[in-house]
């Protein structure tokens, strides 16, 4: 129990130092909100970053992996780099943590990559990722199969530039 309220802490702590940031920034982008089909399939939450040059996503999902399956939740930072002059499609790339509750907990750093695509005229964005995961608590393992793809819905939306 200590080991999971630590992880949440931890995940926790993440979401509050990036609001932190991104107010001391005067940043306030689009929030939106959708399904993640794949190695992990369940709820996606992403805030992006007034500029679009960053997002927050928060997942929440039933994990299908042979060994480490289990509902997990995971939090990640992601630095947007975009791929197209009016910034409609970025390569993300970041880092966060995950934690996994099925029969035992697991808990370690991930990593992020892939790319985000926000529709023009429907408020809409939709990404394509892979997240991989060292679990470091309650066993040393390197997580691969984490491929997803997401479609979310744009709460607050803002016409693309």
């Amino acid at each position: 129990m200590k080991k999971a309220l630590i992880a949440v802490a931890t995940i926790l702590f993440t979401f509050l130092l990036t609001e932190t940031y991104a107010q001391r920034k005067n940043v306030g982008g689009e929030f939106a909100v959708g399904a993640r089909f794949g190695g992990a399939s369940g709820l996606t939450v992403k805030k992006y970053s007034g500029s679009n040059r960053s997002a927050f996503e928060f997942l929440g999902a039933w994990s299908f992996e042979n060994e480490l399956d289990g509902f997990t939740l995971t939090a990640v930072w992601e630095k947007l780099a975009p791929l197209n002059s009016n910034g409609q499609l970025s390569a993300e790339f970041g880092f966060g943590a995950t934690a996994t509750f099925g029969d035992e907990f697991y808990f370690g750093p991930s990593g992020i990559i892939g790319f985000d695509w926000r529709l023009k005229k429907v408020p809409v964005t939709m990404s394509i990722d892979w997240l991989p995961t060292w679990i470091i608590v309650n066993e040393n393992k390197f997580s691969a199969v984490n491929v997803a793809y997401s479609v979310r819905w744009i709460l607050n939306h803002k016409k693309t530039k």
